[in-house]
């Protein structure tokens, strides 16, 4: 009996050990965790600044990205103005050349009607013909080609020198220009083409001239449009009025007309109204102060 006895707290004293080892164990396990737990904070926390941090720097470089992208726009933009101003400076140059010969010679056949209805007057010396810095200092000195053509323009309206009339006509008030339809056939030739609708001032003949002028050189260039239509206006605008929907749906063309306008010497702005079509450019011609 003795033994059981003593068997029995051997089993008890065994059994409290593995209790006690047990729960060391389950101390030391929470332990291992929470320090585990802790460092995978710190890691995610780590983690988390790094995604932050990349994320700054990617927003930086989108920003300069931006930035650099609207620089080269704004340069290509002036390239392009720079090389319409330089094209149509060496086409103004040539036709003011051409346009002065042509006046001499206009003159030379005036003088010749002159002296065969009177024989009696006096010969005249032939006109000497310009010499190459004469025609080289046009490019400098347009006011002479502007003289010469008052002086031609005085002649015409005369009732003649003794029932001689000269036959030259007379330039169409409003519009554009000889020089400024040259450019402008030149200036839209290598550009892109596009659909546009245009629109000049009811009443006004200056606006209708030019919006139709305006027109046919730009159908016989290749763009679409439906003619011109007359509107009204409760205030006319100044100049040339480009005007699309919004800036999203606006053509790529239109900057481009624009500039195009803008380099030929026509005031030129634009707008942006609801009213109008979108993935459309729409041309307002209105009037032009004298």
């Amino acid at each position: 009996m003795l033994s059981w006895w003593t068997h029995l707290e051997s089993l008890i004293a065994l059994h409290g050990s593995m209790l006690l080892v047990s729960v060391a164990f389950a101390i030391l396990a929470g332990i291992l965790w929470v320090l585990g737990t802790n460092k995978a904070n710190k890691e995610n926390r780590r983690l988390t600044e790094r995604l932050e941090a990349a994320s700054k720097q990617i927003r930086s470089l989108e920003k300069a990205a931006e930035s650099i992208r609207k620089e080269l726009l704004e340069t290509q933009q002036h390239q392009d103005i720079n090389q319409l101003k330089l094209k149509s400076t060496k086409s103004s140059a040539e036709e003011l050349r051409q346009a002065l010969l042509d006046a001499k010679k206009r003159l030379k056949i005036a003088e010749a009607a002159i002296k065969a209805h009177d024989p009696q007057e006096p010969q005249t010396s032939e006109m000497i013909p310009p010499q190459d810095n004469e025609v080289a200092a046009l490019d400098h000195e347009p006011d002479e080609l502007d003289r010469v053509t008052d002086f031609l323009e005085l002649e015409s309206v005369n009732d003649g020198i003794d029932g001689v009339t000269l036959d030259i006509d007379l330039e169409i008030e409003g519009g554009l220009s000889e020089s400024q339809k040259g450019q402008l056939i030149d200036l839209l030739d290598p550009g892109p083409k596009g659909n546009i609708d245009i629109f000049c001032v009811l009443g006004d003949e200056g606006s209708e001239l030019t919006a139709k002028q305006i027109d046919e050189t730009l159908a016989a260039d290749g763009w679409k449009t439906n003619g011109v239509a007359k509107s009204a206006f409760a205030d006319p605008p100044q100049g040339i009025v480009l005007v699309v929907n919004s800036k999203e749906t606006a053509p790529s063309y239109a900057s481009f007309l624009q500039r195009v306008l803008a380099t030929i010497g026509l005031p030129v702005s634009a707008k942006i109204d609801k009213k109008y079509r979108e993935w459309s450019l729409s041309v307002i011609v209105g009037i032009f102060d004298d």
